[in-house]
């Protein structure tokens, strides 16, 4: 029997079985080297719920510290830059009073180190590194080795922002994370965190090892957010960037299914189009039923905000000015 939803515990229903050996042979087309021993804990089912439409791993069994320990050795696994992270700059200094912020998962400090020039905003982060978090501070800025759970009795409600940047999709338990996240916050507080957004539009050529399990526990949609925003009663609100036009989309996808991925590109892309025009019209079509998110087409992946009510029972945004 399939596991229930971990957001709002409704029925999965199984997609596809995902075996421990295609896990291992997905990394390996990625990075060119197997995960270690252990790495990869066994088979998973991928389902989705049918009531939240959430997706997610059955059983709920998260990378430990051996896969996560490989793939930070990869100097292609770290962002250097996030469009998010540009967003996030503007909301924080569009807000206009003192702050105090709290990164989780802060690594070496690049997103604190962005946002340092936001005026009255207090900034700090937490990272299981421990070289990650000596690394960030070798930077000037106030990040400590320390896990969630190690903070959150002592630190209960002082905090304005905390942010997570593509974590939630990582955890196997994002409702209790949620929980946790929501005492650190301040009444009228917000937690701000970005994640991929799902289906991404690769996914419509072939599955993404980096966006499935133990790599990726959940992928996430509009439904799924607003759900956990119910759940949890907090205010949700959303921000993409453009999306790709979904011709342009269907020119890249055409060209990676006929040649191999990534080895046909710019004006090239045509000949390759024309010559297997069924082919392109199919995938046209499958990227046009791409769900609208505020009436835009999606992109591959979103900003969210979850909101407390303030002392007065309004949510940031509600309050009035």
């Amino acid at each position: 029997m399939t596991a229930p939803c971990p957001i709002c515990a409704g029925p999965g229903q199984v997609q596809r079985r995902l075996t421990a050996d295609e896990i291992t042979a997905g990394f390996y087309a990625v990075f060119a080297e197997k995960p270690p021993a252990g790495a990869v804990p066994g088979d998973y089912d991928i389902a989705g719920c049918t009531v939240c439409g959430l997706v997610f791993a059955d059983p709920m069994a998260a990378g430990d510290a051996a896969l996560y320990g490989w793939l930070t050795g990869f100097t292609k696994y770290h962002a250097q830059d996030r469009w998010e992270w540009t967003r996030m700059k503007a909301i924080l200094a569009a807000a206009g009073r003192p702050m105090a912020l709290l990164e989780l998962g802060a690594g070496r400090g690049d997103f604190l180190a962005e946002i340092a020039t936001v005026p009255d905003l207090d900034v700090a982060g937490i990272e299981l590194s421990a070289a990650s978090a000596r690394a960030a501070r070798a930077r000037g800025l106030d990040v400590r080795q320390a896990a969630l759970e190690d903070i959150v009795a002592g630190e209960a409600g002082a905090w304005d922002v905390v942010v997570l940047s593509h974590v939630l999709e990582h955890v196997a338990a994002p409702l209790a994370l949620m929980a946790d996240v929501k005492r650190l916050l301040k009444p009228g507080g917000r937690v701000l965190f970005s994640l991929p957004y799902s289906p991404m539009s690769r996914e419509y050529l072939h599955d993404d090892i980096m966006n499935l399990p133990p790599h990726h526990m959940t992928r996430w949609n509009i439904s799924a957010l607003e759900t956990l925003a119910r759940v949890t009663g907090m205010r949700l609100e959303t921000w993409m960037p453009r999306a790709k036009r979904p011709w342009k989309r269907a020119l890249k996808h055409t060209c990676d299914l006929v040649r191999g991925e990534g080895r046909v590109s710019g004006l090239a892309r045509l000949p390759v189009v024309l010559a297997n025009w069924r082919t392109f019209r199919k995938v046209l079509a499958d990227h046009r039923k791409r769900d609208r998110v505020d009436g835009r087409m999606a992109a591959d992946t979103v900003l969210v905000s979850l909101a407390l009510p303030d002392a007065a029972g309004a949510a940031p945004e509600q309050r009035a000015t």
